[in-house]
């Protein structure tokens, strides 16, 4: 195309056709030359869904925008600053091709939501709010206090997992070990000797030569039952039944209930303070929880606040909040001050998460001290009852 001064140029503009192309061009008193259609290139496609960018360096990237709106400089300039600074090239490549769309009129979180693996549904929604509410340095303030809480709780929660998992994994090993090494040596001896194996030990004996003769056997048969439960999972019925199974078991289900309450307050919280509308932030709070069960109940909620009912009476109709939450919400709806309420609870529910975590670990860790033991101990039992009954038999 050729600008009013006669020069040549060339740009990338997106519309539905040619003709609306040519149109905004015409309308921007440019004169159009050639109009050829650019295939958009699968390249990034490709490796952004294998690619992770760690939650530290998304926290940083939303801090340093953040300062960088604040003190006046330009989305284009601050995003070619981050793109040089950046360390994560998944992030890296992001922040460049989010500024080649910004550059060419998208805005901030349309170029973002072509990244889903990055930015999540929250993300997307809050800056949409920022950019539309003129605010988006004070919403990227919120958005890294929120995605700092999120971490913080999730680092919590796989540090107590930490300890069990080895205690089980080590268990599993010297239970294997004794009855597929250890005792057989000890029984070959005792058969010879002509001592009669007592039931425990023959049971062990039997589960062990049976794990040595066919262990790749039982290896694959477990990994292929890990895999089909998983898949089974990722399908709404089975998640729906681990979610409601989680929900249900004693201690632990308290603390993954108030984890996911938790979570709810603060997205809601966050997302209603920045001025998203409490359907559209329902629904985006829906994808984001992490329970199936409580996803499902606030879609329920949903569908009744848009038939004229409240936030507080669909909530506690699902029987999956607890009172106290309902009652803080209908106070926050009652004194227009939802935002600040659901902030306070997601306040209280973090704490009362970390709380939980550090009760469940003073439990778990003497309850698996003593489960290894009976299962060791049981084992070593069963291996010298032969001898019990040789000392008998020369007695």
């Amino acid at each position: 195309m050729r600008d009013k001064q006669g020069v040549l140029r060339s740009a990338v503009l997106e519309a539905e056709n040619r003709n609306l192309v040519v149109q905004k061009l015409l309308a921007q008193g440019l004169f159009v030359l050639s109009v050829e259609e650019v295939k958009e290139s699968k390249q990034l496609e490709f490796s952004l869904p294998f690619a992770s960018v760690k939650t530290k360096d998304l926290v940083v990237f939303t801090r340093q925008l953040s300062t960088m709106l604040a003190a006046g400089l330009s989305i284009l300039r601050a995003f070619s600053i981050l793109g040089q600074q950046t360390d994560s090239k998944p992030l890296k490549t992001a922040i460049l091709q989010i500024r080649e769309d910004i550059e060419s009129g998208t805005a901030l979180w349309e170029a973002m939501n072509k990244h889903p693996k990055i930015f999540s549904g929250v993300y997307i929604s809050m800056i949409r709010a920022g950019e539309l509410g003129g605010v988006l340095d004070t919403v990227l303030e919120r958005l890294g206090d929120h995605l700092e809480r999120d971490a913080e709780i999730n680092s919590k929660v796989k540090a107590a997992s930490i300890y069990p998992t080895i205690i089980t994994i080590f268990a599993v090993i010297m239970v294997f070990g004794i009855i597929t090494f250890v005792m057989p040596s000890f029984t070959s001896m005792f058969t010879s000797a002509g001592v009669e194996l007592p039931g425990p030990t023959r049971v062990l004996l039997g589960v062990g030569l049976f794990m040595k003769k066919y262990i790749l056997l039982v290896i694959l048969a477990i990994g292929v039952i890990i895999f089909l439960l998983k898949r089974w999972g990722n399908t709404k019925p089975g998640r729906i039944f681990y979610d409601n199974l989680f929900l249900r078991m004693p201690v632990l289900g308290t603390t993954i209930s108030r984890i996911v309450v938790s979570r709810f307050a603060r997205t809601m919280g966050t997302l209603v303070k920045s001025g998203i509308p409490v359907l559209q932030a329902l629904e985006v709070v829906e994808d984001v929880v992490g329970n199936a069960v409580i996803a499902k109940a606030i879609n329920k909620a949903r569908k009744s606040i848009k038939e004229g009912d409240t936030i507080t009476g669909p909530l506690e109709a699902t029987g999956v909040f607890e009172p106290m939450v309902t009652q803080m919400i209908a106070v926050g709806e009652e004194t227009g001050s939802l935002d600040e309420m659901l902030t306070r609870m997601s306040d209280y529910y973090d704490r009362e998460v970390m709380y939980s975590i550090e009760a469940l670990m003073s439990m778990i860790e003497p309850l698996m001290i003593v489960v290894v033991a009976i299962m060791v101990g049981g084992v070593v039992i069963a291996t010298l009852l032969p001898i019990f009954d040789m000392m008998k038999l020369v007695g």
